[in-house]
């Protein structure tokens, strides 16, 4: 009994609306209610009209008073603050009451008074976020208005208005357990929305950790490629640089048979300085390209030069592999708005899924087209390829459980679709087993 006890308080008296975010859901819901309420207040003032020109009635105060409540309802429901919605609400249920127990008394059918102020009631109940209390409260005043009026000149009961009293109380036990019941209902929806809420923050978390990763595996790859790309012109722009003042000083002591000789000499190391130092730059106009330090996030990029810096992240593993890279690149590619971080990461991420398919004689053919307002970049690779199944998951991010401890896989392909998705292009496979795979990726110019 003492559970139950508990049980019934815990309907009746629920938790406060501690939470602003809980307090402001049930807030709305209740002014969205309104507009509900103020549509059968009007109905009754209609009804009460009909029901004054049936009995031969003359006076029309009660009709147009609740005609009034109705439509400053109505003005409340659609230009009111949420803050107050459901005391107002509450006001206009009692307001709403009492002037149809006063029209009781010339219409002569308190049956009829009972059974719209029923109707009345329940609606409110029904359509607006009120505590079980509010309810309980609301339908003991309405029965206190019942009986006063009843007891007063202003009207009349039948013989029978005993069990109207009997019913109303009934009536507001009812309305009681209706609220609670909604009040419950719209409090578990508010919580699985927070947590439905507080899910997706966890995905795009761990996505963007995935993607974190995946920028830091990037940033090793691009170290390691930048160091095998300038060790080579540097080493040789400090031999030529060596030489070349080995050469000066010799210059200045040599017969003049062997100046021309020595000057040759000169000239040659001074087009392999110039050369040396034409790569580094080079390397460094694609470095910046790639992070994109002194030019705006979104800008103007050349797909051929992204997809050729691409390349350069992956010139180790394609070495390594013994893979033969071929490029198509159209001429005249029209330059693409974008993010060229972002689209980097993201091509970045589909050569190394080609370049981890094939085996033996891989090959990998890079190729771009332009199509009037897009562009289409596909690389194609002649790997072991996948099934329709496999083809048709292979976007989707996926967790599987080893040695006690939870890894994720595809978060990368995933993130190079969701980059594709944000630059308003689409992305899709070509695939059979044995037979390679080809990615497109299609992007609108602006």
């Amino acid at each position: 009994m003492k559970i139950e006890f508990a049980r019934l308080r815990r309907h009746l008296l629920p938790r406060s609306e501690d939470d602003p975010r809980l307090r402001e859901h049930l807030e709305r819901l209740s002014a969205a209610g309104l507009g509900t309420l103020a549509a059968v207040e009007i109905a009754a003032a209609a009804l009460l009209s009909l029901s004054r020109v049936a009995a031969g009635g003359v006076r029309w105060a009660e009709a147009l008073a609740m005609l009034g409540v109705g439509l400053v309802t109505a003005g409340i429901a659609r230009h009111g603050g949420d803050r107050y919605a459901r005391p107002l609400a509450a006001g206009s249920v009692w307001l709403a009451s009492a002037l149809l127990m006063l029209a009781s008394g010339s219409l002569g059918v308190d049956d009829y008074v009972v059974m719209a102020i029923t109707v009345l009631f329940l609606s409110a109940v029904a359509t607006l976020a009120f505590l079980p209390w509010h309810a309980l409260v609301l339908g003991a005043a309405i029965e206190g208005v019942y009986i006063v009026i009843g007891n007063s000149e202003l009207s009349s009961l039948p013989s029978h208005g005993i069990a109207h009293h009997i019913f109303l109380i009934s009536l507001a036990i009812l309305a009681t357990g209706i609220a609670a019941s909604n009040y419950a209902r719209r409090r578990a929806e508010f919580a699985a929305q927070q947590e439905a809420v507080q899910t997706a923050e966890a995905l795009t978390g761990a996505q963007l950790r995935a993607q974190l990763a995946e920028n830091a595996i990037s940033i090793g790859k691009m170290a390691a490629a930048l160091s095998h790309e300038i060790n080579s012109p540097l080493g040789t722009l400090r031999s030529s640089i060596g030489t070349l003042l080995l050469l000066a000083d010799r210059m200045a002591d040599a017969p003049p048979e062997a100046r021309e000789r020595l000057a040759a000499t000169r000239d040659e190391l001074r087009r392999s300085v110039e050369e040396s130092a034409a790569r580094i730059d080079d390397v460094t106009r694609r470095l910046r390209r790639f992070v994109s330090l002194d030019e705006a996030e979104i800008k103007s990029a050349d797909l051929n030069d992204l997809l050729t810096d691409v390349t350069l992240l992956h010139r180790d593993e394609i070495d390594k592999a013994h893979t033969r890279l071929e490029f198509d690149f159209a001429e005249a590619l029209p330059p693409l708005t974008c993010r060229p971080q972002l689209l980097t990461a993201a091509f970045s991420s589909l050569l190394s899924n080609a370049l981890h398919a094939v085996n033996g004689d891989g090959r990998i053919s890079i190729q771009t087209r332009s199509n009037g307002d897009e562009v289409e970049v596909t690389i194609r690779d002649n790997g072991k390829g996948m099934t329709a199944e496999e083809a048709d998951t292979i976007f989707d991010p996926t967790f599987k459980v080893a040695a006690g401890r939870v890894s994720s896989s595809n978060w990368s392909l995933f993130n190079s679709r969701q980059i594709v998705y944000e630059h308003g292009g689409e992305i899709r496979l070509e695939t059979k087993p044995g037979e390679g795979t080809a990615v497109h990726v299609t992007l609108p110019v602006v």
